[in-house]
């Protein structure tokens, strides 16, 4: 993580960016009020004002006034926006109105604490390693998505296998035979990957995941590559398969010969409060520790 950080300072603005939800409408508001009591003015996304009834501001607008963004809903929703904003200088705070949290930081309840803390300068700031998707064709069309969590390339559907062939730095390695493939950020571990059994990495790792969803094969196990490596797969069988980017973007593989996966340049901005201990996450969520399971 990397402290003393500048963006609390003289802060006139804040983008928020909320789940369309009617159950998130209340959390909403208190956010709003509590912003506006620090002397902030909350300019809500376009989509989010529009369903909960607020006054609209575009992406781009927010970000003409300022680079810290909340996030309110779920992992889903902070993900999204950190997708978008994977090219910007901007700074999300997590604040958790959804089910799971491993990556909203902050409870509603817990947030008009935390920003005054906030805005003593007191936070940290989490980078971690975004993934780049490179979907080729056959007459060299290409095209490029950020993944946060990961990539599956996965069998369209349930009643035929995928056969999938991977490539590591253009070169064969493997044939996946099966309900299909994740590649995993290190941040998103935690999401498919470990549902999937893959190993769960600390989040601020140089390094991404290759994890067989269902394997035909029991020899099939999960692989962690360096930032150096890129991935590539092609569909070699006759079932369809998509391609599913953080599960946002789907792509059917039949318009492309090739996918291909490794860590970008982009990094996202993550806030986090002080206290903050990844594996004390673990620990909650999982629940490590708990009578002895």
């Amino acid at each position: 993580m990397e402290s003393k950080n500048k963006i609390h300072e003289n802060l006139k603005f804040a983008g928020l960016i909320a789940k369309k939800s009617e159950e998130i409408r209340p959390v909403a508001e208190e956010i709003r009020e509590i912003l506006k009591a620090q002397g902030i003015e909350p300019l809500m996304q376009q989509d989010s004002a529009e369903f909960l009834g607020f006054k609209p501001h575009t992406l781009a607008e927010i970000l003409k006034k300022t680079n810290f963004l909340i996030s309110l809903g779920g992992d889903g929703t902070l993900i999204g926006l950190a997708r978008l904003l994977s090219d910007k200088n901007a700074f999300i705070l997590g604040i958790n109105a959804g089910t799971l949290g491993f990556l909203t930081d902050v409870q509603p309840s817990e947030f008009a604490k935390f920003l005054k803390e906030f805005l003593r300068g007191e936070y940290e700031i989490e980078r971690p390693f975004l993934l780049e998707v490179i979907l080729e064709n056959g007459s060299g069309k290409i095209v490029r998505k950020t993944a946060f969590n990961d990539v599956v390339i996965t069998r369209s559907h349930i009643s035929s296998m995928a056969k999938i062939d991977a490539f590591l730095n253009r070169k064969y390695f493997n044939t996946y035979y099966g309900d299909g493939v994740i590649v995993s950020s290190a941040v998103g571990s935690t999401a498919y990957n470990m549902s999937a059994n893959g190993s769960i990495v600390y989040p601020l790792c140089d390094v991404f995941c290759v994890t067989p969803i269902c394997s035909h094969s029991l020899t099939q196990r999960p692989l962690i590559l360096p930032k150096e490596y890129l991935a590539s797969f092609k569909n070699v069988g006759s079932s369809e398969v998509s391609v599913v980017v953080d599960g946002q973007d789907v792509f059917d593989m039949a318009e492309f010969s090739s996918v291909s996966v490794k860590i970008s340049h982009a990094k996202t901005n993550l806030i986090k409060r002080r206290s903050y201990d990844y594996f004390d996450v673990l620990k909650a969520k999982l629940r490590w520790g708990h009578g002895g399971c």
